[in-house]
């Protein structure tokens, strides 16, 4: 089955260049990689496409379309001729993806607030650490954690893609301007949900139990914590579910750019998230690779966490350039065993 991605367009033409270095290895690492024969990149009637031909006796095609609609990356997805009864194409034909988002994504993309990353990119960096474990395929109900949360585009990202989502963060004006948001996009969109607010020694807990129109007894949960991420254990205590994540993401503090810093906090940090973390799960962190070697990082997740650190393709392909300022970025993803 041969197939033309649309690679996800965009307003600026910082956000497409980062969007389009981003889209190969997203695809590449996920559940259909091992799958795929062929995979370059095309320019269709001016837009970015991904072509790509996918071995169906090793993957069905209905389990294609439903992993390809999760991808950050891409938009669209068309099958591709490039014939049609002796006419010369390409010619296109549009697929329907069978997987619907929990809420609208759109949740991700109106929180504004300054530092905010890319609501891309977070989805990319959640998709890789969910692909990279034992759960790419599972359907069962996700938990991720967020131990730097900020304002909360991980937990936003996460929700819509059906995921409990719990954050952490130590400044209280973002936990108390996150929430507020939370509150009020779901009561703007008429969205049932029970909210809980816990004041705790540490700081408050908030608990939003959220449960669309339609999906009835599905409802998800999204715990948002001011607190100290190296308390991440006692923070998610007495919770649902009980302290325990399939998948840990975050970005690392862009403004650190001295190696001791990173290693500071990850020293004091890693052994609390990862006692989170089940058997098979992930942390995914995002870094400002300008002037910190990935090799470092790596070596200091392994140290202080006991995870192995994925550094083969396409794990180690994720470069990219963010701004001026941020000319580098990486992502490094290491597994529980």
């Amino acid at each position: 089955m041969k197939l033309a991605l649309k690679i996800r367009p965009q307003r600026s033409n910082q956000y497409t260049n980062m969007v389009e270095a981003l889209a190969e290895p997203e695809l590449s690492a996920s559940p259909l990689g091992p799958a795929i024969s062929e995979l370059r990149r095309a320019a269709l009637g001016g837009q970015s496409y991904l072509l790509v031909n996918v071995e169906e006796e090793r993957i069905g095609r209905e389990e294609c379309l439903r992993l390809l609609a999760h991808l950050g990356t891409i938009s669209e997805v068309y099958e591709y001729f490039a014939e049609v009864g002796g006419v010369e194409g390409p010619f296109l034909r549009p697929l329907a993806l069978p997987w619907q988002p929990f809420i609208s994504p759109e949740i991700a993309e109106v929180r504004r607030y300054k530092g905010k990353t890319n609501e891309i990119f977070t989805r990319v960096l959640l998709n890789v650490a969910i692909f990279a474990g034992a759960y790419a395929t599972s359907r069962e109900r996700l938990r991720i954690l967020d131990p730097l949360a900020g304002g909360g585009t991980t937990l936003f990202v996460a929700l819509a893609a059906g995921y409990d989502a719990f954050g952490i963060e130590q400044k209280r004006q973002d936990v108390e301007t996150t929430a507020v948001f939370l509150r009020q996009y779901l009561s703007g969109e008429g969205i049932t949900f029970k909210e809980v607010c816990e004041r705790r020694r540490s700081g408050k807990r908030y608990q939003f139990e959220i449960e669309p129109a339609g999906k009835s007894g599905e409802a998800r949960r999204l715990v948002l914590v001011h607190g100290d991420s190296r308390e991440a254990p006692l923070h998610l205590r007495e919770l649902p579910g009980g302290p325990r994540v399939h998948a840990i993401v975050g970005d690392l503090p862009y403004g650190i750019q001295h190696l001791g810093e990173i290693g500071e906090l990850l020293r004091q940090a890693l052994p609390a998230w990862v006692e989170l973390l089940l058997p098979g799960g992930t942390l995914a962190l995002a870094w400002n690779a300008t002037r910190l070697a990935r090799a470092d990082i790596c070596a200091l997740v392994e140290r202080y966490s006991g995870l192995q650190t994925r550094n083969d393709p396409p794990y180690t392909q994720f470069t990219h350039t963010v701004d001026r300022v941020i000319k580098k970025r990486d992502l490094l993803v290491a597994v529980k065993s």
